[in-house]
């Protein structure tokens, strides 16, 4: 059995999944360095306005099942991702445990949407400190896992009406929150590994030159020195052009050509 790494990638017409060519080809040379499967996922299960993307993917046991493709761990990786082509095999840092990275953005965002989750369904403020809330664009799981999921499908399935009107309540994202909050309302046991793992924000970080003013030079050299897997996350517009689809192909053509 050879560990997997999934990524969904499916066009649901809006061209957001242009520059995502990119992280699959990054993916697949990792894959093939590391004895490791890339498995991509282009068919929707559920048209989106029952059940968001971000949410289909978690059947990923059932689809590599209906696929006869058998697996020791899954990376569940967002497609807005690329790795270096140097990053060490995380799955050998496991111990067998739901495995992470921490999401290290916007605290305020971060905060704002614990505490409006935690009020809209549990009746309680911060159901999890923002030390713990885990990313969802890079979870490692194995077979000992599917009993959390199948839990989180039936929450999905009591509180559908309620997390689809919540997008657009709290304006704060669809499936990491809820996530983050059922695994410590399960008692999940959870690994998390640094974050080099999971570059994330990085136009806050200063690692992006994106505006006429940026005072730092126009190199990805500090980007590189300071993680492993680069998610193309919360890039404001740019005056000079400068996009998450500029970013993902200048990051993967250093890095691979």
């Amino acid at each position: 059995m050879k560990n997997v790494v999934f990524i969904p990638n499916i066009d649901v017409g809006n061209g957001r999944n242009k520059s995502y060519h990119y992280s699959v080809k990054s993916w697949k040379q990792w894959c093939d360095n590391n004895d490791s499967e890339l498995i991509v996922w282009e068919d929707l299960i559920y048209p989106v306005d029952y059940m968001k993307i971000t949410w289909q993917r978690y059947y990923m046991f059932d689809i590599l099942e209906s696929n006869n493709i058998d697996y020791d761990q899954i990376l569940m990786a967002d497609a807005d991702t690329i790795v270096h082509p140097d990053c060490p095999n995380f799955f050998e840092m496991t111990d067998g445990k739901f495995t992470s990275t921490l999401t290290d953005g916007d605290f305020e965002w971060m905060n704002r949407a614990i505490n409006g989750y935690s009020k809209m369904f549990w009746n309680k403020e911060f159901c999890i400190p923002s030390f713990e809330f885990f990313q969802t664009g890079f979870v490692i799981i194995n077979k000992d896992h599917k009993e959390f999921f199948d839990k989180v499908f039936e929450f999905y399935e009591k509180n559908k009406r309620k997390i689809l009107d919540s997008y657009d309540i709290l304006l704060t994202g669809s499936d990491i929150v809820l996530m983050n909050c059922m695994r410590k309302e399960f008692d999940l046991d959870m690994k998390l590994l640094p974050r080099q793992f999971g570059m994330m924000d990085m136009v806050r970080k200063q690692l992006f030159h994106w505006h006429p003013d940026c005072f730092w030079e126009d190199t990805l050299t500090n980007l590189y020195n300071s993680g492993w897997v680069y998610q193309f996350n919360a890039i404001p517009p740019s005056e000079i052009g400068r996009d998450r689809t500029y970013w993902m192909k200048r990051v993967y053509e250093e890095l691979y050509k």
